[in-house]
């Protein structure tokens, strides 16, 4: 499977074709977190009646097992089950008893994804079917953190040019709008303070800058000191306008580092398909020109 995988939705798809051949219930799917309250379903097969569709949402089981990595979960009725009722999941196209494997990040016992077997019949699993189920939930396991250390920066936890390129990728139907953020002057904290001072205020920007958005935005590192925030579906560039001048306060404020207080000024710039890009790419260069236009007219003034 190693030599084809390219995607966690391709360990997916490896994963379900190794159980359809062990286990005869009717639908096995996986899923991974989105880190909201429910698991996308990236991969899913229906021997028979399809149960539950591709890209569908999946409630979170809370872990019992706090110190464990891997648990299993046992549900006679779906429909009768007040954990699989959650508003943001798909509803389920009929009732159908689950076996679920949780898989839980180590360090912070959050979920990252699962492995589900679906069927009409209550499901009994025989001891090598447990064994494989425990093996290849593992395995994902190992996937999606594999996927998401490189899809994120090491130094802030927001999302990195990799993923970046993935986004331009594969979000060309979707409506962003873009801010480009610059730290002016950066060089000079790590020159007067050193580069460890350096680190911890560009984590200390990264988690105002979370403070300041939806969940639903993307925060990516674009560089050293450049920081991209990428919006969808807002209402118009006023709403833009208005959130640019909430994040420059917000990063304006002092921050307490080594006992001193770091004063930083950052330089946005704006852009959005109503002021004409078409491609986000097109929209991530139009906010670097008008984030160093705006820098170009600080400096003059």
């Amino acid at each position: 499977m190693s030599s084809h995988v390219r995607s966690i939705e391709d360990a997916a798809a490896g994963i379900i074709h190794t159980l359809k051949h062990i286990s005869k219930v009717n639908t096995i799917c996986v899923t991974a977190n989105d880190g909201t309250l429910s698991n996308r379903i990236i991969g899913v097969y229906n021997r028979n009646e399809q149960l539950v569709p591709y890209g569908a949402a999946m409630p979170i089981l809370p872990n019992s097992l706090p110190h464990q990595t891997i648990e299993f979960h046992h549900i006679p009725s779906v429909i009768d089950d007040s954990r699989m009722t959650a508003p943001s999941c798909t509803p389920f196209i009929s009732d159908c008893s689950m076996v679920s494997v949780s898989i839980y990040k180590a360090e912070s016992a959050s979920l990252i994804g699962s492995i589900c077997l679906l069927d009409k019949s209550p499901i009994e699993l025989s001891e090598a079917e447990r064994e494989s189920l425990q093996s290849m939930s593992s395995l994902l396991g190992y996937m999606i953190e594999l996927e998401s250390a490189s899809l994120t920066d090491s130094l802030t936890g927001l999302y990195n040019r990799r993923y970046l390129t993935h986004l331009c990728n594969n979000g060309s139907d979707k409506l962003y709008t873009v801010l480009f953020i610059d730290i002016d002057d950066f060089k000079e904290v790590n020159d007067r303070y050193g580069h460890d001072t350096g680190d911890f205020l560009l984590q200390e920007i990264a988690s105002r800058l979370r403070a300041s958005v939806r969940r639903s935005d993307v925060l990516i590192r674009y560089g050293g000191d450049e920081f991209l925030i990428c919006f969808q579906h807002l209402a118009c560039d006023g709403d833009l306008s208005i959130i640019a001048d909430k994040i420059k306060l917000s990063l304006k404020q002092p921050y307490l580092i080594g006992g001193q207080l770091v004063y930083i000024y950052a330089s946005v710039g704006m852009s959005s398909k109503q002021g004409g890009g078409s491609t986000l790419r097109e929209l991530i260069t139009d906010a670097d020109h008008s984030m160093y236009d705006m820098k170009n007219s600080d400096k003059n003034d």
